[in-house]
């Protein structure tokens, strides 16, 4: 009940009736909405708000208060109220709402419970049986006296009656379920703070996981939950929940209904599969925290945790004091530096500053005893030089487009080497040549022992050279024409 004591609740009640009652909210949705209810508020002088806090702070405080809970679903974070929230906001609306709960239908109603505990909880067989019987007997005389037309329809006074009472019930089961919600996500942080701080294997946080579990199953707000899901997973109860509700609404007194009380009791039953999504949702969360830790859980990680802990919690209580400032002195040198803020300092290593030593000028043959040249054949493939020979090779050709074998046949010997054959084959496909399936080229090279070994590869031919179509043909001179015919006759 603190809401209904904060300051300024009046506005903070209307902002959650008006947009987290219908469901979660996307923070950012959220912050917007209340930064225009300040902007508001704050034009009409309102001297409940702080013109120093924007809407980021007052929706921290609400969490902090837990008015608000605060969670992230599908990577996304959401605003929703918590079960408490929930019940001031429908003690609200019964204060606003003149009409008394005591009724005739309600009184019935503790009777029918009182009746039903009595029958359930006594042990005797053949009491239960009499009641039974008793049971039978009346509805069979009922049914006797509504074919005799003995039976009046009640006034619409009582319909109306027993029709508020339901929706009394139904109006409470939002903040019950949440609170159902609300146990299993604290369930779900306490798991998750105690499997990242407390020392435990994961068969002991385990146990205390499902025996937590077991304790939420046994409350009043957990066995409700299981009823809801027995309920929601008998098709025939929904369909008949859905039929009553329309026989309802077609009765002679539902046309004194206001529109506002057919809608809440049409919504009747996605009110219910709403609010067990939100406890399953809620539900899966664990369990993905749950898979995480078993899969995942390690000692490095606990103590790295742990360690990160206490350092956390050391700067709190050295910095935590907002009455005093609190300051460590860091002696870096000579004198004390002039810095305001820990984030000025930035340490440095002198040694990274230092030159490098020089490196020995050594010669080629130092250490490996090779040569540049032989150095140069123990690389990669000559590139340079398969595509000087490409290019050759399409000179050459009668058509201009050559095969691999030609190409390799204008190497120089010494460049006939294993190594190339890989580098023909990449030169081959940079410039586009067509490859046969199913015939091979056979290239000979030579070991740089003079060893020689034959290399297939796949057959193909290079493409031939690209004329630029832009190039005009070399316009003919006609004194040439004109000495070339007199060649010719003479």
């Amino acid at each position: 009940m603190t809401l209904l004591r904060a300051r300024g609740f009046e506005w903070v009640m209307a902002v959650f009736a008006e947009h987290l009652v219908a469901g979660p909210v996307e923070v950012s949705a959220f912050h917007e909405v209340v930064d225009v209810e300040l902007a508001t508020l704050r034009g009409l002088d309102d001297d409940a708000l702080d013109t120093t806090r924007t809407a980021r702070d007052y929706c921290n405080d609400w969490v902090a208060r837990q008015w608000v809970n605060r969670a992230l679903v599908d990577q996304v974070e959401q605003y929703s109220l918590t079960a408490a929230t929930l019940d001031v906001l429908a003690f609200s609306d019964r204060l606003v709402d003149r009409r008394s709960t005591v009724s005739e239908s309600r009184l019935q109603q503790i009777l029918d419970a009182v009746a039903r505990l009595a029958d359930e909880s006594n042990p005797d067989p053949q009491a239960r049986v009499d009641r039974i019987d008793e049971r039978i007997a009346e509805l069979e005389a009922q049914r006797a006296a509504i074919l005799d037309g003995r039976v009046p329809v009640p006034p619409d006074a009582r319909l109306h009656e027993q029709l508020g009472g339901i929706m009394d019930l139904a109006r409470h089961l939002p903040a019950d379920f949440k609170r159902v919600a609300d146990s299993v996500y604290a369930m779900h942080r306490r798991f998750v703070g105690e499997a990242q701080d407390v020392p435990l294997g994961r068969g002991e946080a385990l146990r205390g996981f499902f025996a937590d579990h077991d304790l939420l199953a046994a409350s009043d707000e957990g066995r409700a939950f299981q009823g809801l899901m027995r309920l929601w997973g008998d098709h025939r109860r929904q369909a008949s929940l859905r039929r009553d509700i329309d026989d309802l609404l077609r009765q002679d007194f539902a046309a004194d209904l206001s529109p506002e009380q057919r809608r809440a009791l049409r919504a009747l039953p996605r009110l219910l599969v709403e609010s067990a999504e939100d406890v399953q949702d809620t539900y899966r969360r664990l369990s993905q925290s749950l898979e995480r830790f078993v899969q995942q859980q390690s000692d490095g990680d606990r103590d790295l945790r742990s360690r990160l802990s206490r350092a956390q919690s050391a700067a709190h209580a050295l910095f935590g004091h907002r009455a005093r400032r609190s300051s460590v002195d860091v002696q870096l040198g000579a004198q004390l530096p002039d810095i305001q803020s820990v984030t000025q300092v930035q340490l440095a290593d002198p040694r990274l500053r230092e030159r490098p030593a020089d490196v020995d000028d050594v010669g080629w043959d130092a250490g490996t005893g090779l040569t540049p040249e032989q150095m140069r054949e123990l690389g990669g493939p000559a590139l340079d030089a398969l595509h000087r020979a490409a290019d050759a090779a399409v000179r050459r050709h009668d058509v201009g487009r050559p095969s691999l074998g030609d190409v390799w046949a204008e190497l120089a010997p010494e460049e006939r080497r294993p190594k190339n054959v890989v580098g023909l084959l990449h030169v081959a496909v940079t410039r586009g040549a067509t490859f046969l399936d199913g015939t091979d080229d056979r290239l000979e090279a030579v070991r740089t022992d003079g060893t020689r070994v034959v290399c297939t590869v796949p057959w193909g031919v290079l493409p031939a050279a690209d004329v630029p179509p832009d190039d005009p043909p070399a316009p003919r001179d006609p004194d040439s024409d004109t000495d070339s015919a007199r060649e010719d006759a003479a």
